[in-house]
């Protein structure tokens, strides 16, 4: 199955949306390069029975205590020599704009990002 998210329909400035994406594909780089496995899968998927498109990010982590909530704070990082703004970034973008939607959550296995477009 082949899916292409349409640029136009976006709705939100497409460099919000790049700065977005960048910053939650480097995350996943950087936990996963830690990893024995390392893994990232990047999904695109059109949800059309609930009217959106979804890009889902999930990447093996080690730091399994990770806090989904806190991590999105301005000045907090698991990387070191980092300043700890991209997550609190990606959460001041979307909270301005009232299309999208991100849900964080984490396996024993696999730390996920799920945006959601609508």
């Amino acid at each position: 199955m082949t899916f292409l998210l349409d640029l136009n329909t976006l709705k939100m400035k497409i460099y919000e949306f790049a700065r977005i994406l960048g910053i939650l594909l480097d995350n996943a780089i950087d936990a996963s390069n830690e990893c024995n496995e390392k893994i990232i899968n990047i999904m695109f998927r059109n949800d059309s029975k609930n009217n959106r498109q979804l890009i889902i990010i999930e990447n093996t982590y080690n730091n399994k205590e990770v806090d989904t909530e806190k991590i999105f704070e301005k000045g907090i990082t698991g990387k070191n020599n980092h300043t700890g703004l991209g997550l609190w970034e990606v959460r001041k973008i979307i909270k301005k704009n009232n299309n999208i939607n991100l849900y964080t959550s984490k396996t024993d296995k696999f730390f996920s990002q799920q945006l959601e477009l609508y």
